[in-house]
């Protein structure tokens, strides 16, 4: 029993006419007369009294108590399709905004975190400091994870962190425990192209540097640094096995990371991403 063949019989019940009927259901009277065939042979009865002529068609009495259980399977199944698909809350999407010159490994952890959340289903995507800002105040991104200057009700401060001297364990300064500026004279310099530092602040303080490689891919800078070929100014977050990071003694280099989110962001959704960011590991602010 289809419920198509259902349909087509309450249908012709409440229309008593076979075209008013065909036009309700927007179907030619051939398929609407052999639906209803259909539905008679599967019950083994007549169903309709045409003896009226053929203008007016009357169910018979089978037919009208059989009309009621019609009504109510095809009510039911209106209200289930109903359930599934107007009442099922639909998946959230959220999208957050990665500074590009955070850690790869702090990045991984959190993402690694946020992305098995059940809801929201959490989008990433890397950029600067000032694409990503763009990106929050044009809507595009509802969270950002970047450097920060002051906390407030949509922003908050999560940690500094120094810019130090990156240099090869087997470095003539790695073991020094700090630098000082003056110690990069003469220093084969890897340039980070994607560092938020404004650029100028080693020059200023009468430094010549000697660069001997450009890149704006984080993770090659600090092969080149751990081959020995030359040292970096980078996050400290950045030092790893392969790589010693030394503080400067006489300069301030540093960065405030934090996170920033749209007013409409749900409270619970900026709890589970600061929550996953903390297993990275760094101090509070």
């Amino acid at each position: 029993m289809k419920l198509q063949h259902l349909k087509f019989f309450c249908a012709v019940v409440e229309s008593r006419s076979m075209t008013a009927a065909s036009e309700r259901l927007h179907i030619s009277q051939p398929a609407l007369s052999a639906g209803l065939k259909a539905l008679q042979d599967d019950l083994g009865l007549p169903l309709f009294d045409r003896s009226g002529g053929k203008r007016r068609i009357f169910p018979t009495p089978t037919a009208l108590r059989f009309y009621e259980d019609a009504k109510d399977i095809l009510s039911r199944c209106e209200a289930a399709r109903i359930r599934v698909t107007k009442t099922e809350p639909k998946p959230t999407v959220a999208r957050i905004g990665i500074l590009r010159t955070l850690a790869s490994a702090d990045v991984a952890t959190v993402l690694g975190k946020v992305m098995r959340f059940p809801s929201p289903t959490w989008k990433a995507r890397e950029g600067t400091s000032a694409e990503i800002g763009q990106w929050l105040a044009q809507g595009r991104i509802d969270m950002a994870w970047t450097t920060i200057d002051r906390p407030s009700a949509t922003a908050e401060i999560l940690w500094h962190e120094s810019f130090d001297l990156l240099t090869a364990c087997h470095h003539r300064l790695a073991q020094s425990g700090a630098v000082s500026i003056t110690d990069l004279a003469g220093e084969d310099i890897i340039l980070r192209t994607s560092c938020e530092l404004r650029s100028g602040r080693l020059q200023a303080a009468g430094i010549k540097l000697r660069v001997v490689a450009r890149t704006d891919r984080d993770d090659l800078a600090l092969k080149l640094v751990a081959q020995g070929i030359g040292v970096a100014i980078a996050p400290q977050s950045f030092a790893g096995r392969d790589i010693v990071a030394l503080p400067f003694s006489d300069i301030d280099l540093s960065r405030t990371i934090g996170l920033r989110w749209r007013p409409d962001l749900p409270d619970a959704h900026v709890a589970s991403v600061k929550e996953a960011v903390s297993a990275c590991g760094h101090g509070p602010a």
